[in-house]
């Protein structure tokens, strides 16, 4: 049987570390905020990964980061990860070339999940998508373009287990499940989705990633509906961003990434 309080001590200490990846350098107070833990919390966290080796003091400004002890926790995924050896590259390329972040978001637990975005390089982030931002399936752009994608299979168990785990999660659903329906239908044809969701600043144009079998995660640029119209998008960025995933797809696919997660 697990123990509550130590679980939730692990769980504490990696939100902490997963802002510090996230943020850079943060004091106590910073943490805390970031986190939305008490600060005696974060101080004792922080003392205690500190003593371990994986964060370190900057001189004496009492500023936090990240120490490179913990590249060894993930060294063994690094060298496996299709996402930081083929997509990685390949999305900050785009990013280079259209300005606007680029977005990686797969699978977990009837949610999509960011796994790596180009803000630290996009001189247009206006409001970030961080590593670790978890987004609806069927409430975004970007979820309906994963849901369009998956096998009619898929796509009924993801609804079935949407119906009975998060009963309200289709509550503000914008569409009838036939228009819905109608509307997965329309994607696959078109290869991708560009569009603003009822009551959001942003749309987001977003293409599918493949590996061999099946659909792996999606691609997706974010912008500011006052910036950029959703016309004017899918006509300078659409063949881009398209032409990037079927890249990464096109990698996956062949035998010499087939090791990778």
């Amino acid at each position: 049987m697990h123990d509550g309080p130590k679980i939730r001590s692990l769980e504490r200490g990696l939100k902490v570390m997963r802002v510090l990846s996230l943020m850079g350098e943060l004091t106590v107070s910073e943490a805390a905020k970031q986190t939305q833990l008490p600060r005696q919390t974060v101080s004792r966290i922080l003392f205690f990964l500190e003593d371990l080796g994986y964060v370190e003091r900057k001189g004496a400004a009492k500023r936090y980061r990240l120490s490179d002890q913990v590249l060894a926790l993930s060294e063994g995924v690094r060298k496996r990860s299709w996402i930081t050896h083929l997509a990685k590259p390949k999305m900050d390329a785009l990013c280079r070339d259209i300005l606007w972040p680029v977005v990686l978001a797969v699978p977990r637990n009837l949610e999509l999940e960011i796994v790596y975005d180009t803000d630290p390089i996009s001189p247009l982030v206006m409001r970030p998508a961080p590593v670790g931002l978890h987004i609806p399936l069927v409430t975004s752009v970007t979820g309906r373009v994963y849901l369009a994608h998956c096998s009619k299979a898929e796509y009924d168990a993801i609804l079935k287990s949407l119906l009975r785990e998060r009963p309200s999660s289709l509550d503000n659903v914008d569409l009838s499940p036939d228009l819905l329906k109608k509307q997965m239908l329309a994607i696959r044809k078109q290869g991708f989705f560009c569009a603003q969701m009822p009551h959001k600043a942003h749309s987001s144009l977003v293409v599918p990633v493949f590996d061999a079998s099946s659909i792996k995660g999606v691609l997706s640029i974010r912008f500011p509906i006052k910036a950029m119209s959703v016309v004017d998008a899918i006509e300078q960025f659409a063949p881009k961003v398209k032409a990037c995933a079927d890249t990464i797809s096109m990698e996956l696919k062949s035998s010499n990434v087939a090791s990778y997660l």
